[in-house]
């Protein structure tokens, strides 16, 4: 249907339409008149449909009431009298994104489906959220969502408990974040930026009932939202809806939400404190952020430019700036970052691995260098090639089984909450040309000097750890909450804890029939039974076996080769997996690591490396270890792209030993400050690891790896001979033709040619043998709890079900499920607080459950420890089996960017996964019914008995659950 400008559509008028060339759609911009509403929509054939709405959320303070209104609006409402819409909507739906999000001035509400029924439906539960929200009259949903005192007896302890007040102290258990909120509060001392939007847990508790439904009723109404639509919908019938049954209940309204410019309060150096365990070292854990106000990105084109110099300075492995750091003896892991999405944007420069007395180095390396750089010129090439590389990302548009229109709503937000035209951020095309030119007219010179070096507006901002300071933190908290426990009376004391009661009562209690059948469902007939077939064809190439997915891919060809690692010791292994962090970023034969990165980002669209394993589908025992070298490229570039995966696995030195002990005390650096942000991810592989062989391999490059790691870097500049040995003796094993399997995604004729240029690299691989021993890793029981200084655990429990003779089935699937968004749902985030839990089934076998954000230990271990209980009685209706079902399949059914189909096509292939076998299980979903569901009660049960355990977690509440463990450890120094 086509919109003309100046009509009125359902009482939304048609101010502009525009065709944006880079989406390769038509987008109009409209006014809900009576409301105030504005929409934009992009229309195109994109059958991926996208609905968001969103709002300007300024806060004050650092409550986090936005944080906590996004929770709550999805509370239940109006239509949907729930206690949670958004779990039977995860349940039942076949969304393809279903989510809200606080950013720290805008809170967003995006959903997207293929299905137009489907679509309809999570449009009509999340508009009657945002606009009839049963928070504002339900004291308990801030309860629950927010924070409230909790006792379950008046002579327990009074504590603070809520979702959002466990997940902030969870984020504020990682540095990075505590810099970021440091940074923030000083560089906005008087606008919204510098207050915390997702809330501070010292602060949470100070947010009322009155002040939570207050900011509710400021910045939720039409006058202040943002409605953005997307893709191949009906247009007319959708505009029809949201005015009839949304819009047309409001009038237009002044809603105060402007964000206030911060003046320059000018530049500052700080410094704080941060937590670490006790015991733990502090030398070389010191964090710094130097970060300027760059006032005028909200210029679309002055942002990108800003993105193209963060990389060509401190992103490219050939970055200059952040060499001169480095070498300077500042720190060992320098990184940049440009920050738009805030009226205010940001350019920063993050420092790990240091110690507090480099702080005062830091400026005058940086305006020394920035000084001559301006002087002297950008390099030309490190323009050019970070300018092809943003392009090509720009052009691919692969968001990795994100929706396209998910991002590009996202993106339009970055100038239309500012007032600024929404397409800004989406057409780019004249915005390249003018970066282009830019690269000899000295425009990115003048760009450092302005905004940079003749810039006052900025904060020099240190992080100092201190050991023990987070004990220290929570006894103040506890020590406070005494206090007050012994100003109230005995009357006052019993109200709490009969509020707990009846919290836990609600959380607990189901939602009746009536209630579940507001919300709207598809039926198992909407569904797609036959499996998707991924059409891959294979050969033998010069001598190596070539595996083709044919797919449309807009000139681009993915090329990955897999390099078989049957054959290594576990020690072989470790050094593999460093292996994998190096490559691309060494010298070569032929290039310095400058030139080699220059070189990747004029050509391609990035080669990077990386260690996995393939399980087999049915045989716990086996498993595909490969080394995998991922790369991409136009098909004009591909002579070039070969010649580089060449060069780089078969001509790489490791005799710049400046640069190895860099890239080691680097790799070192970045695990001190994302592990225990990954704390799900390590236990559930580390837990695995003690019954499964293909995770005692994933585990030796996750947590093992961090351990390796430290170990290396400790010694490293004393035994650096040695590390260079045992990685040319691994380089030299794992690049063979006999190891390598080459997968091309691409249309037909791309994949002749790079079989035509396939010889040049091939011959140069020595032939090796194939070798068919499997490394065999983890396999013993430890039962360890891994103390840090984090304010919440990660708790992780699982084992082997084929060991105890089961089988998989596709009702596996459904059970996570039911597991993830029912049983673990409500006991593990509802009624414990934590952020939220995981389920894992496979087909090998293994299987694990873990919490996320968990303010608790033992009761999590008790409620996985319960779940087989929970199976044996489960019963629902068939309507509530149905949308289990559903919901399972939008999990699977995914959209495929050409790389993701690639991918998921050779993990069939190493894994055995028969197109019969994928249609099987796919008809076992379907028609799962709740006494299959039972039947896996003794599955559960069985595996729950092995009691393997792994936590990260406080250092306190481990030690208090000692008698779980087997082994406490610290995380590596």
């Amino acid at each position: 249907m086509t919109l003309k400008v100046k009509d009125t559509l359902h009482g939304f008028h048609i101010d502009r339409s525009v065709y944006v060339k880079e989406l390769d759609s038509q987008a109009y911009e409209m006014t809900h008149v009576q409301s105030g509403a504005r929409v934009l929509y992009i229309q195109n054939e994109d059958d991926n449909k996208v609905f968001s709405i969103s709002f300007r959320t300024t806060p004050s303070d650092s409550t986090g009431v936005p944080h906590i209104c996004e929770h709550s609006t999805l509370c239940g409402s109006r239509k949907f009298p729930l206690k949670e819409p958004f779990v039977e909507l995860v349940k039942g739906s076949l969304n393809t994104f279903l989510n809200a999000m606080t950013f720290p001035d805008k809170t967003m509400y995006p959903v997207a489906s293929r299905n137009a029924k489907d679509f309809h439906n999570l449009m009509d539960v999340y508009l009657d959220a945002v606009f009839f929200p049963n928070m504002l009259k339900d004291g308990q949903v801030l309860m629950q969502e927010g924070w409230h005192y909790e006792m379950d007896s008046p002579e327990a302890p009074l504590t603070y408990s809520g979702v959002v007040y466990n997940e902030m102290k969870g984020v504020f258990s990682s540095p990075d974040s505590l810099m970021e909120r440091h940074v923030m509060e000083n560089l906005f001392p008087d606008t919204t930026y510098g207050v915390e939007s997702g809330g501070d847990p010292d602060d949470i508790p100070n947010l009322t009932q009155e002040a939570f439904t207050a900011f509710h009723k400021a910045y939720y109404h039409p006058s202040n939202s943002y409605i953005f639509l997307y893709g191949d919908l009906d247009v007319d019938g959708t505009l029809d809806f949201i005015d009839s049954e949304y819009l047309s209940k409001f009038h237009a309204a002044h809603i105060d939400s402007a964000i206030k410019r911060q003046a320059c309060p000018g530049s500052c150096v700080r410094t704080y404190p941060y937590g670490i365990a006790s015991g733990e070292k502090t030398q070389q854990k010191t964090l710094h952020s130097l970060t300027y106000v760059i006032d005028d990105a909200l210029d679309t084109t002055l942002a990108l430019a800003f993105k193209v110099l963060t990389y060509v300075l401190l992103q490219s492995p050939a970055a200059p700036l952040k060499k001169a750091l480095v070498d300077a003896g500042v720190g060992r892991d320098v990184s940049g970052d440009f920050q738009d999405g805030i009226l205010q944007p940001l350019w920063g420069i993050s420092i790990n691995g240091s110690d507090p007395d480099k702080q005062a180095k830091i400026l005058p390396v940086v305006r020394q260098f920035l000084t001559k750089m301006v002087q002297e010129g950008v390099d030309k090439t490190l323009l050019t090639g970070a300018l092809n590389r943003i392009e090509f990302t720009l052009r691919e548009a692969d968001f990795a089984g994100r929706p396209k229109g998910l991002i590009y709503g996202i993106r339009c937000m970055d100038t239309w909450l500012y007032d600024k035209d929404p397409l800004a951020s989406l057409q780019y095309e004249d915005a390249l040309q003018t970066l282009r030119r830019g690269i000899d007219s000295g425009y990115y010179e003048s760009l450092i000097k302005k905004y940079i070096l003749d810039n006052p507006y900025y904060a020099l901002v240190t992080l100092v750890p201190e050991p023990g300071l987070t004990e220290k933190h929570d006894q103040a908290v506890a020590d406070r909450l005494a206090a007050y426990k012994k100003t109230l009376s005995a009357e006052d004391i019993q109200q709490i804890v009969e509020a707990s009661k009846a919290l836990k009562k609600r959380q607990a209690t189901p939602d009746s029939p009536e209630a579940l059948l507001t919300i709207p469902t598809l039926s198992r007939d909407d569904l797609e039974h036959k499996a998707e077939e991924i059409e891959m064809q294979t050969s033998s190439e010069s001598g190596i076996t070539v595996c083709h997915v044919p797919d449309h891919t807009n000139g681009i060809t993915y090329v990955n080769a897999y390099f078989d690692l049957h054959g290594f010791t576990p020690e072989e292994i470790s050094y593999v997996y460093l292996l994998s962090d190096l490559l691309g970023d060494m010298d070569t034969k032929d290039h310095t690591y400058g030139e080699l990165a220059s070189l990747i980002d004029l050509y391609t669209g990035g080669i990077d490396c990386a260690v996995s394993a393939f399980s087999d589908c049915e045989d716990n025992g086996q498993y595909m270890p490969v080394f995998k070298v991922t790369a991409k490229a136009l098909r004009q570039n591909m002579p070039e792209l070969i010649r580089l995966m060449r060069e780089i696995t078969t001509e790489t030195l490791f005799t710049n030993t400046e640069r190895l002990i860099e890239l080691v005390e680097e790799t070192k650096a970045g695990w001190d400050m994302d592990a225990f942000r990954r704390g799900h991810t390590l236990v559930m592989h580390r837990v695995l690891s003690y019954v499964s062989p293909v995770e005692g391999f994933c585990d030796a490059g996750e947590f093992s790896y961090y351990e390796f790691i430290s170990r290396i870097a400790a010694g490293i500049r004393t035994k650096t001979d040695d590390t260079i040995m045992k990685l040319q003796h691994v380089m030299k094993k794992v690049f063979t033709r006999a190891a390598m399997t080459l997968e091309i995604t691409s249309d037909t004729e791309d994949y002749q040619q790079v079989i035509g240029l396939l010889p040049d690299w091939a011959q140069q691989l020595p032939q090796g043998e194939k070798r068919t021993d499997l490394c065999r890793l983890g396999g013993q029981r430890k039962n360890e709890g891994i103390m840090t200084s984090g304010k919440v655990q990660y708790v992780a429990k699982g084992g082997n079900f084929r060991s105890h003779g089961f089988v998989y089935t596709g009702s596996m699937m459904v059970l996570d499920t039911i597991l993830q968004y029912g049983y673990l749902w409500t006991k593990i985030r509802v009624q414990g607080g934590a952020y939220g839990a995981f389920t894992r089934f496979y087909g090998n076998g293994d299987m694990v459950f873990c919490s996320y954000r968990d303010p608790n230990l033992e009761s999590s271990v008790r409620a996985y420890d319960d779940l087989a209980d929970y199976l044996e009685q489960f019963d629902v209706t068939d309507r509530e089996m149905t949308k289990y079902v559903i919901g399972t399949l939008s999990r699977i059914d995914i959209p495929l960017t050409p790389s993701l189909r690639g991918d998921k096509a050779m993990n069939r292939y190493f894994s055995h996964m028969t197109q019969a076998l994928v249609q099987q299980r796919r008809d076992q979903l379907l028609q799962t019914t709740a006494a299959d569901i039972r039947a896996l009660a003794p599955l559960v049960r069985a595996v729950m008995n092995d009691n393997c355990l792994c936590v990260m977690g406080g250092e306190g509440k481990i030690k208090d659950a000692a008698a779980l463990f087997d082994n406490l450890i610290s995380l590596p120094d």
